[in-house]
C-alpha cells in the first residue's frame, strides 16, 4: 500500500510523518486490496481553534472505489487520529458490501452451475460420461478465482482466465490453491481411463475431437464429467 503525505500551512516534522504513517497503515488491517493512501494534513486559519487542524485521507480501493474522510481537531495528532477512525469504518462498510456481492454472485453462479444442461455422451457397462455446461461464463483474473471457489465451496473451478485468455482450472489442494493449465492432448475417453488408474480428482487436456481445452473429473454419482467451453 502506497502513503503520500503532504502539507498545507505547516511543516511536517519527522515524529509527525512517522506517527501519521504508523497510524494510517493499520488500514491495511482491514482491507488488503487498498492500493493508495494519500493523506493531506492541513493548519487552517479560523476562529475555531478546536478544529484549526485538519487532516484529510484518500484511499484508492480495489475496484476504482475510493473513499475520503476529513476531520478537525485542536492539535494535528489528533485530527489524525479522528480521520483514521473516521476511514476504517468506512473502509469496513465498504468490505461487507462488497463481500455481500462476492456472495450473491457465487450463489447465481452456484445456481447456474447446478442447473447447467446435462447430456449422457457415451455409455459403456461399468462407464457414464456426463457433458456438463459447468465452465465459468465470465473471464477472471486468478485473484477472483480463488475468491469464487471459496466462496462455492467446491472443490475446483473451470474458467477463461482474464489475465492469459487460457482456459484454466484452479483447485484446492491442502491449504493452498492449485492452478492447471492443458498440457497433454488425448480423447475424453482417454482421459477418463487415465482418471481411473490415478488417484487424482480431474484431468485437463486438448481434447483431440474439439482441438479445446476440457476438464474431465470424478463425480459424486460414481461416473465422470466433461465440462468443454
Amino acid at each position: 500500500m502506497q502513503i503520500k503525505i503532504t502539507g498545507r500551512g505547516l511543516e511536517i516534522t519527522s515524529a509527525l510523518r512517522d506517527y501519521a504513517q504508523a497510524k494510517v497503515s493499520k488500514l491495511e488491517e482491514f482491507f488488503n486490496n487498498i492500493q493508495k493512501v494519500e493523506v493531506i494534513l492541513e493548519a487552517k486559519a479560523i476562529d475555531n481553534s478546536d478544529r484549526s487542524q485538519v487532516a484529510e485521507i484518500r484511499a484508492w480501493l480495489a475496484g476504482h472505489k475510493v473513499i475520503q474522510a476529513t476531520e478537525g481537531e485542536k492539535n494535528m495528532y489528533a485530527a489524525i487520529d479522528v480521520v483514521v477512525e473516521e476511514a476504517k469504518r468506512q473502509i469496513k462498510r465498504h468490505k461487507e458490501k462488497h463481500s455481500t456481492e462476492q456472495r450473491r454472485k457465487a450463489e447465481k453462479l452456484k445456481h447456474e452451475l447446478q442447473n447447467a444442461p446435462i447430456e449422457v455422451e457415451k455409455a459403456e457397462p461399468g462407464l457414464v460420461l456426463v457433458k456438463m455446461n459447468s465452465l465459468s461464463k465470465k473471464p477472471m483474473s486468478l485473484a477472483e478465482a480463488q475468491d469464487e471457489l471459496k466462496l462455492l465451496a467446491q472443490d475446483f473451478l473451470a474458467f477463461r482466465n482474464s489475465e492469459s485468455n487460457e482456459i484454466n482450472v484452479i483447485r484446492k489442494s491442502e491449504n493452498e490453491f492449485e492452478l492447471l493449465s492443458a498440457e497433454r492432448e488425448m480423447l475424453p475417453q482417454e482421459a477418463v481411463e487415465e482418471l481411473k488408474k490415478s488417484d487424482t480428482m480431474l484431468i485437463l487436456f486438448n481434447n483431440k475431437s474439439t482441438r479445446m481445452p476440457s476438464i474431465v473429473y470424478r463425480r459424486k454419482a460414481g461416473n465422470f464429467g466433461l465440462i468443454e467451453p
